[in-house]
């Protein structure tokens, strides 16, 4: 018997920024975004029918979109290495994601990274459920040629983020890199994770932030797996308190 799909929309709107997130944590077809004034429907009518039902990838598609036989992805900040990481972070978390941002970048990054991480935690905890039947805990390692970074995750319901990256650059492309640490901190407290990231050495602060972003979607996916029937754990919380 398929389990059920693991799926949420979330629309963040504020004075600062606009933001529509789909996500499905274990890959496949992804529902619509939700209807917005913010975000017209496209044009051409086959296009704009063919929304109501799921993600079409858009026209003119930046570098962060990518459609599989098995994964949907495509993100559009307006900060291009900001999609890039979460393109990683999806494509290495086993997961179909969306995201489209409208923010106030004539200011700076930070409205938009923030809120967008926001966005993305928040779907992630409504995908998630009940936090029963699952691994909990996941730990990633990744490289990047010479950069070397891992990443521990607990789904425990206690969102708390120790970052430490070690960058050496004030931005990488538009985005800042303490903005890299903020947003990060940011998707921990609206997903309700623990969460510790960190690059061991690298001297390319590309490498060192892309390592990472790896890093946390091997944990991701490792500790979002699900038990089945007939398996220690499954039906159960994973806390002795028994629940989460």
């Amino acid at each position: 018997m398929p389990l059920p799909a693991r799926t949420a929309t979330v629309s963040r709107v504020t004075n600062e920024t606009k933001i529509q997130v789909s996500l499905s944590l274990d890959g496949g077809v992804l529902p619509p975004y939700e209807p917005s004034d913010h975000f017209p429907a496209p044009e051409d009518p086959k296009e704009a029918e063919a929304a109501k039902h799921g993600i079409v990838p858009p026209k003119n598609a930046a570098h962060a979109t990518q459609f599989t036989p098995t994964q949907q992805i495509t993100v559009s900040t307006g900060i291009g290495f900001l999609d890039h990481m979460l393109h990683a972070l999806a494509k290495h978390s086993g997961w179909s994601l969306a995201i489209r941002a409208k923010g106030d970048l004539y200011i700076d990054d930070h409205h938009t990274t923030e809120d967008t991480f926001l966005a993305l935690g928040t779907a992630f905890t409504k995908a998630l459920g009940a936090r029963q039947s699952l691994a909990r805990f996941g730990r990633g390692d990744a490289p990047l040629d010479e950069a070397l970074s891992w990443a521990v995750i607990d789904l425990s319901s206690r969102p708390w983020a120790v970052i430490n990256l070690g960058f050496k650059r004030e931005k990488i492309g538009d985005l800042s890199t303490e903005m890299i640490t903020h947003g990060l901190h940011s998707f921990a407290q609206a997903a309700d994770v623990t969460l510790h990231v960190g690059c061991t050495y690298g001297d390319n602060d590309h490498h060192r932030a892309e390592s990472a972003f790896k890093a946390l979607a091997v944990a991701i996916r490792t500790a979002c797996t699900r038990r089945v029937a007939g398996e220690v754990g499954a039906g159960d919380v994973v806390s002795t308190k028994g629940v989460l």
